[in-house]
């Protein structure tokens, strides 16, 4: 499941390019009436929806569209609370914290490289050429909401994305206000330490304490699927090689007992769930960029890629030489891509 958020901008951008936005939505049978961030879609059904919004428009950059429209009150509770923090680095890690209440297909993270922190983004449920559109979203909705919390105090030293440049790829720059890399092994926003320590304008200590209380107060009464909080750690560990069960229990709180017969009694296990989350990973890079085939294999904590080769054919019945073949063109020229551009915030 993924919360819409700034998705909810879709329609009004839809209509602007000159596309019927109650048809669109009917095909993942959403009632425009209903469209709000707070709308809850499958995660099939949004990507289906995206990739179908830059399909009928021509418009190939629409996800970058749709996330420069951000706004805080698009984060709902979430958004709130990253405005009281202290500092840039506290805002984001409150994010990375409470994003799991927002997505069960896709985390939040924050990881050092040397001096500087990817504020990244990754899918770990599927593979579907509309992740390409959602990437674009969610580096606009990046570079907006560091706009916003230091009040155009910043910029990202870069942006990189995980798919392949489309025909238009300076428009990327250009719409950012910042360099882009494209086919890159994950989708993230990077900034150095002196940014990530800046105070925000509106830190606010007591208002803080209040939400955190209140937010803790709602969490206690979620129900949360162990399964699904696995696999979002299990992506994350993917940051730093092969994912170990005894790291995503540490990370999780609990002992790999409890771990593994809690799986259990979802019927799952830990090496099903860390397969499911790498298969994912493997076929959307090979899908989605022009990484070598080493290169992705490696990124997926595999020593070689004849080991990799072979796992992946085990896993998918495939190999992945061809599973790159038969991947669809997630940026086939579309008519008319980069003329028609709808309003854009000049912030």
């Amino acid at each position: 499941m993924q919360r819409l958020g700034v998705g909810s901008e879709l329609p009004s951008i839809l209509k602007e390019l000159g596309a019927n936005p109650a048809a669109l939505f009917s095909e993942i049978g959403v009632d425009l009436g209903a469209v709000s961030p707070d709308l809850r879609l499958e995660f099939s059904r949004l990507l289906h929806l995206l990739y179908r919004a830059a399909e009928v428009t021509g418009c190939q950059h629409i996800g970058l569209l749709c996330g420069l429209r951000f706004e805080m009150q698009h984060h709902g509770m979430i958004g709130a609370l990253m405005q009281t923090a202290p500092t840039l680095w506290q805002a984001m890690e409150d994010f990375v914290t409470l994003q799991p209440g927002h997505s069960s297909g896709a985390i939040v993270y924050l990881h050092r490289n040397g001096p500087d922190q990817f504020v990244g983004y990754g899918i770990y449920t599927q593979t579907h050429p509309g992740a390409f559109v959602l990437y674009d979203v969610v580096v606009g909705v990046g570079v907006r909401l560091l706009r916003h919390l230091l009040q155009n105090g910043a910029s990202p030293l870069e942006v990189q994305l995980s798919h392949s440049a489309p025909s238009n790829a300076p428009l990327y720059s250009r719409l950012l206000r910042t360099p882009v890399r494209f086919d890159q092994l994950r989708t993230c926003l990077v900034l150095d330490a002196a940014t990530m320590a800046k105070r925000l304008p509106g830190a606010n200590p007591l208002k803080r304490r209040e939400m955190l209380n209140l937010i803790a107060s709602m969490s206690s009464r979620s129900v949360f699927v162990l399964s699904d909080r696995v696999r979002n750690e299990i992506r994350r560990a993917l940051l730093h090689g092969a994912p170990r069960m005894p790291d995503i229990a540490h990370r999780l709180g609990i002992n790999e007992r409890t771990l593994r017969r809690r799986l259990l009694d979802e019927g799952t296990d830990f090496t099903t769930l860390s397969d499911e989350v790498r298969l994912a990973v493997a076929n959307e890079l090979l899908a989605l960029t022009k990484l070598p085939i080493g290169d992705i294999a490696s990124a997926i904590g595999f020593a070689s890629p004849s080991v990799f080769a072979e796992t992946f054919r085990r896993w998918s019945g495939q190999t992945p030489t061809s599973v790159r073949a038969a991947a669809v063109e997630p940026h086939t020229p579309m008519p008319d891509a980069g003329i028609r551009m709808p309003r854009l915030d000049p912030r």
